[in-house]
């Protein structure tokens, strides 16, 4: 089989359903993977909408099989997720190989790798992401209400997934991550869990194939490859709050400090505990700066969501929230007390 992103996936060889699926169009492009609207094209679903989505191999790493695999590995892990998980996460529809004809693997197994290139469709989710969002209206791309009502449910979702019978964390949090909804009272659901990492006894069991979040977003003991528990998911929310209402992305902070703190890294290596500790609580004053200058007009206390993105990106993870419910509750009390829309409207 062969993948004409122009056109339609076509039937070649084993699979029945390779060929049911027309490329609408693209949708968007992550570090890993592509993402394409597609329709059914089965006889009485013409239609339905979904999500394709295809491995973006990095052409200097196809000769290692180790890489190639461990990205399959992760497509076939999200799929698991998403049946585990449906509805917050959007619900895996197909599943399927293909012929890759356009990555050059190379070296032993590479015939294997050719033909065996794993696709995954899944529900197309209705919204748009908070990153898309955000480049469109500016920050915050809602009310205050709306997105800390939304964030609530954020951490609903969180606390479901750390629990212990589910044992995730989501690892890699970010505005792109999160669908929201703007004719439901933005209601969120959750893309791009290829990186859920699995957790026992309160830490995470494996340290493949997911690679570490972007720093600014990445807690300081996903920096230095250091085990990482429910409060590591604590830490992406506070870097999500303050990005949402201050307009300002903690990854462009995170440069700027670690080309001043380490000026001769490489593109990704590991820090140590020293390095990232210092990274992060340099980067949380940096931020605790922005906030008392950037988080003004949003009809909410503005010292108390302050203290609650403040309290999440403690580089000390026992030093954040105890759960998201906490976090939830914090959020929950800040709105309690802020003032209504109506009389903002009014004020002048």
């Amino acid at each position: 089989m062969f993948f004409n992103l122009g056109e339609e996936i076509a039937e070649a060889q084993s699979s029945p359903w390779a060929s049911r699926w027309r490329v609408d169009g693209f949708l968007a492009t992550g570090r890993h993977f592509r993402h394409y609207r597609v329709r059914n094209l089965a006889p009485g679903l013409e239609q339905q909408e979904a999500v394709l989505k295809v491995i973006k191999y990095d052409p200097e790493q196809c000769s290692d099989a180790q890489y190639v695999t461990t990205l399959r590995q992760r497509l076939a892990r999200e799929r698991d997720t998403l049946a585990h998980f449906s509805p917050r996460l959007p619900e895996p529809i197909d599943y399927f190989e293909i012929t890759n004809q356009q990555d050059p693997f190379r070296g032993f197994g590479a015939e294997s790798l050719i033909h065996n290139e794993p696709v995954l469709v899944r529900a197309l989710l209705h919204g748009e992401s908070l990153g898309r969002l955000m480049q469109e209206q500016g920050a915050p791309p809602a009310p205050a209400e709306l997105l800390l009502m939304g964030l609530a449910r954020v951490c609903g979702f969180l606390d479901e997934l750390h629990a212990s019978g589910r044992g995730w964390l989501f690892w890699e949090l970010s505005p792109d991550h999160i669908i929201v909804d703007p004719d439901n009272d933005f209601e969120p659901s959750f893309v791009g869990c290829g990186n859920f990492r699995m957790l026992k006894s309160g830490q995470t069991v494996t340290t493949d194939s997911a690679p570490c979040p972007d720093a600014g977003y990445a807690a300081p003991e996903q920096l230095c490859d250091g085990p990482c528990t429910t409060a590591t998911d604590l830490y992406g929310l506070g870097a999500l709050l303050f990005h949402i209402f201050s307009g300002i992305d903690p990854r462009d902070l995170a440069e700027n400090i670690l080309q001043r703190q380490l000026p001769r890294r490489s593109s990704q290596p590991a820090l140590s505990p020293e390095q990232a500790a210092r990274f992060c609580d340099e980067l949380r004053t940096t931020i605790e700066r922005f906030c008392r200058r950037n988080l003004k007009g949003l009809g909410i206390h503005r010292a108390r969501l302050r203290h609650m993105i403040l309290r999440c990106l403690h580089p000390d993870p026992a030093d954040r929230f105890a759960s998201p419910l906490e976090l939830r509750e914090a959020i929950l009390n800040s709105l309690s007390r802020s003032m209504p829309l109506a009389r903002r409207g009014n004020s002048h």
